[in-house]
């Protein structure tokens, strides 16, 4: 693997063990894990957008390989603006994060990601490695 899939991973595994302790706390303490998530999936996304135009420049990137890049950051982008900021957004508080709806909406959210990580890493990753990332 190369360093940069390798360090996109463990930004994963990261976010898996912050949405673990997510189910686990509650208050404040819920609502500033919550934040450390954005926070970390707001960069990650920023970070693969980059290396993703990158890569997408290299000689050597096919047109279905651009495309396909493509198709994931336009996705990734709509996911983002119409799915977790505004979830971010809503649960920002300690009151929020202990209301009724947010177990059903952090279920959504949480089994969302954890496609997206599984699409990532075993489909789209494997392209980027060809690449040398």
């Amino acid at each position: 693997m190369g360093a940069t899939v390798d360090g996109f991973k463990a930004t994963h595994q990261a976010a898996a063990g912050l949405l673990g302790q997510i189910d686990s706390e509650s208050g404040q303490q819920r609502a500033d894990t919550l934040n450390s998530l954005k926070e970390a999936l707001v960069a990650h996304i920023e970070e693969e957008n980059k290396v993703i135009k990158e890569a997408m420049g290299k000689s050597e990137a096919t047109d279905s390989f651009k495309s396909a890049a493509q198709s994931f950051m336009d996705e990734l982008g709509s996911v983002a603006q119409t799915a977790l900021l505004p979830f971010f957004d809503k649960y920002s508080s300690a009151s929020a994060v202990d209301s009724d709806d947010f177990a059903k909406d952090f279920g959504g959210i949480k089994s969302a990601l954890s496609d997206r990580i599984a699409f990532e890493e075993g489909k789209f990753y494997p392209e980027l490695e060809k690449l040398g990332y």
